[in-house]
């Protein structure tokens, strides 16, 4: 048990260091499936929703890119038309996902780091 409370500690950990981020308003962990594997307490967006869109976005980037006969997708950024909001998507293993979303275009390089980093230390995990 003790390995399974180590693993919920650390996606704890780290939806709240991604939550830290100026202008992250949520995130979550997901499956590629969708399911939940850890979640912000936001209310800015459905967990169950959030993690479908995310594994559905990644779903759609890599059949893409084996159409076009490219390595898989790392991350995806979608940028909303008024420049008033974004999702991320990042791989941390072929099973798992990061999905957030953020309403501050200037910290897309400051989300971006911290989720390469958290992607990172997660994988060895999940």
């Amino acid at each position: 048990m003790s390995e399974i409370n180590h693993l919920n500690t650390k996606v704890e950990s780290s939806v709240a260091d991604i939550m830290a981020v100026e202008g992250v308003i949520s995130c979550a962990i997901v499956s590629t499936e969708g399911q939940i594997i850890g979640k912000s307490e936001s209310n800015s967006a459905s967990s169950p929703f959030l993690g479908i869109t995310g594994a559905t976005m990644y779903a759609s980037a890599e059949a893409a890119c084996s159409t076009f006969h490219v390595s898989a997708p790392d991350d995806i950024l979608m940028e909303t038309k008024n420049k008033d909001g974004l999702i991320i998507v990042k791989s941390i293993n072929r099973k798992n996902l990061i999905v957030i979303i953020a309403n501050k275009m200037e910290s897309i390089a400051e989300i971006r780091k911290m989720i390469n980093t958290i992607s990172g230390n997660l994988a060895e995990d999940l």
